[in-house]
């Protein structure tokens, strides 16, 4: 794996030897391969790609790229994506705002269902509601009554229509809260905030939270999975306290349309593998993650689900309210 401007530079020096396009499209993959990462370093789509890029790389025979390129909750990386030449050369990592970022963002370039190739869901990590050290809250029941005592409370989300946004505006719906959204462009600016006292609570992917939460330095309240995580097994689910409270963060491979059949079959080949490695898999444990691999057809059918699932809390939560 390496980073973009050594990327750029081996491409340069490609055209200066005056190598004809036809002998670079000779063979997938002909040259290095640009895994776009629509949000900031050090969040889970980060680290999902960091997880993956090596070992993708060896299967398939090149380096592979990260290009983290944060904005509008991840629809500038997907537009990029979208540009892109179907030749499996440029892909990338999509999050759950995905699924409803076309609902949020107006006039986005491209058709959300029809626009992209959706590869594979790969992973999903639990959200966990965590709190500043300072806020006076052990759980969920004492959280909500500080909110609602002070409605100028302020929460931060990896992005407007990430899960954690919308876990967010199904807790302020459930529980009456008048308190603020502040975006950010991923996790890991959000992390820092919160740690800096600039925001008071949160829904994030446990896989960025939790080396904080052990280290005392946030406050676990709940995971909005069906049961509790094996991570955190004294902190209650969210569903123990609002019924079919769900919806965590899901990370996934998705490519350009029109994939030659061969290139993607080789892709695909590559992520299966990549992701059933032991070694892969329990790195991903380790840090929160549960491996899925989907199929195609079950990625396409997750996406347009969380759409229409999401549609109605979008448009009269984080639309209209936010």
């Amino acid at each position: 794996m390496i980073d973009r401007r050594s990327w750029l530079a081996c491409a340069s020096a490609a055209l200066a030897l005056g190598l004809p396009a036809a002998a670079l499209a000779q063979g997938y993959p002909s040259q290095p391969i640009r895994l776009i990462v629509p949000f900031a370093p050090g969040g889970a789509v980060d680290q999902t790609a960091r997880t993956i890029g090596n070992a993708l790389g060896e299967r398939l025979g090149q380096s592979v790229v990260i290009d983290n390129k944060p904005g509008a909750s991840g629809a500038l990386g997907a537009t990029d994506l979208h540009r892109a030449k179907p030749d499996g050369h440029t892909l990338m990592l999509a999050l759950d705002s995905q699924a409803v970022n076309h609902l949020i963002v107006k006039n986005l370039p491209f058709d959300t269902f029809k626009g992209f190739d959706y590869l594979s869901l790969l992973v999903t990590t639990p959200q966990i509601l965590v709190t500043r050290n300072d806020v006076p809250a052990k759980n969920l029941q004492e959280l909500v009554a500080y909110l609602q005592a002070h409605p100028k409370a302020s929460y931060g989300s990896a992005g407007t229509a990430s899960a954690g946004h919308v876990n967010s505006a199904q807790l302020s719906l459930a529980k009456g809260l008048k308190t603020e959204h502040v975006p950010y462009k991923g996790a890991a600016p959000l992390l820092t905030d919160l740690l800096g006292g600039h925001i008071d609570y949160a829904f994030a992917g446990l896989s960025v939270m939790l080396p904080h939460i052990k280290a005392g330095k946030i406050r676990a309240i709940a995971v909005s999975s069906p049961q509790r995580s094996a991570q955190l097994p004294d902190v209650p689910a969210m569903n123990e306290s609002i019924p079919g409270f769900e919806f965590p963060t899901w990370i996934g491979l998705v490519a350009p349309p029109g994939l030659p059949a061969d290139v993607r079959e080789k892709l695909l080949k590559a992520v299966h593998d990549v992701m059933h490695d032991p070694a892969i898999v329990k790195r991903f444990g380790d840090n929160a993650f549960d491996v899925v691999n989907s199929t195609p057809q079950a990625f396409a059918e997750r996406v347009r689900k969380d759409s229409e699932l999401m549609a109605d809390l979008v448009k009269r939560k984080i639309v209209n309210a936010d």
